[in-house]
């Protein structure tokens, strides 16, 4: 009896992986609409970019500030720099909220993000990875492996993690909610 487990436990571990990726196949099929974005990087950028609107020149003289920053009416500039850090967290916002990702049986994909759309084809690799040959509007394809960091009926986790020149990586955890069936 000892014999025949030792036999048929890594054939059992085989079906449960290629059934594991078969059902991760059609669960990833349908509309999903990304609701958070995590990335620490993008997250501190926004966080000092904060802190220093409300903080710059502040303590210095007229003549220093005008050194610095080419004028002395720090509030006004402070205000101007208000409303551009506005805009470009609320566009991040939109983009982290509104982007949907919908993926074909026919393994097609479509990216849309606000203002854009991207197309594709997609699988899911042997090592359970999600794989984009994704093709933006200019012509140019490129891939992406991604991790399947969680995939139900109604949400999913992605995490995204891009090699950087300096050889670093930028991580960002993307999670979806499902849009229809």
């Amino acid at each position: 009896m000892r014999k025949h487990i030792f036999y048929l436990l890594p054939i059992a571990c085989l079906l449960c992986v290629c059934s594991c990726k078969r059902n991760n196949y059609e669960l990833i099929i349908g509309k999903w609409r990304s609701v958070k974005i995590e990335n620490k990087d993008k997250d501190n950028f926004f966080k000092s970019s904060r802190e220093f609107i409300d903080t710059m020149g502040k303590g210095n003289s007229d003549s220093t500030n005008m050194e610095i920053y080419g004028v002395t009416n720090m509030d006004s500039l402070r205000h101007e720099l208000q409303i551009q850090f506005d805009s470009a967290y609320a566009a991040q916002m939109t983009i982290d909220t509104q982007s949907i990702f919908t993926f074909h049986k026919d393994s097609t994909v479509i990216l849309s993000f606000p203002g854009k759309n991207e197309t594709g084809k997609w699988r899911i690799d042997k090592n359970g990875k999600l794989v984009l040959d994704e093709t933006n509007e200019f012509g140019q394809t490129e891939q992406l492996k991604i991790d399947i960091t969680q995939l139900g009926p109604s949400n999913m986790i992605l995490t995204f993690v891009r090699d950087l020149e300096d050889g670093l990586s930028d991580t960002s955890v993307v999670t979806f909610v499902r849009q229809e069936k």
